[in-house]
């Protein structure tokens, strides 16, 4: 996979975690239909991402046969994505949208008294 699709997809990942839109996954499968169907049925499968059960409709929609995994498996491969990696830069991607506003708005932890 060539590096500006993966930062891409990665970036388009990202800004659908904080404004989740169904319409925007099926536009965007236009340009690249297995790129984007992998991507939804793997973010379908976190627990940490969401939208799981849209997310599987929609990579359902664009390929029937990833409802498979073994078939998801070799679609996969023959696009190369490293999830590892893809899961690390979208992680990234959303907590540094989060900025440290975030941190603060966690309460504090109460004090350990011996």
């Amino acid at each position: 996979m060539n590096t500006q699709a993966y930062e891409s997809i990665a970036q388009f990942c990202v800004e659908q975690y904080g404004n989740f839109d169904p319409q925007a996954w099926k536009r965007r499968s236009a340009a690249d239909r297995k790129l984007v169907a992998v991507t939804a049925k793997y973010l379908s499968m976190t627990s940490w991402f969401g939208y799981g059960s849209e997310l599987e409709d929609i990579a359902k929609e664009i390929d029937e046969a990833l409802v498979d995994n073994t078939e998801f498996n070799r679609e996969l491969g023959a696009i190369g994505l490293d999830l590892a990696l893809f899961s690390a830069s979208v992680r990234c991607g959303i907590a540094a949208r989060k900025g440290p506003a975030s941190l603060k708005a966690r309460p504090e932890r109460p004090a350990l008294h011996a």
